[in-house]
């Protein structure tokens, strides 16, 4: 798979937790204050292996 696949992917799965009807999961009353931030941490976090695992020669 190469990494622009993994690039869109990791786009799909952002819009999929922040624009789909997920929301209503992550928004709800008895949800934590941060389970946004922790959702966004997690696709930075994804972005960068896959960054990183790209290499400094696949530029």
């Amino acid at each position: 798979m190469s990494s622009q696949d993994k690039t869109l992917l990791l786009f799909l799965l952002g819009v999929l937790l922040f624009a789909s009807p997920l929301v209503a999961w992550w928004t709800r009353s008895g949800a934590p204050w941060y389970l946004p931030y922790l959702l966004w941490g997690g696709i930075i976090a994804l972005a960068w292996v896959v960054q990183w695992r790209r290499g400094r020669h696949d530029l």
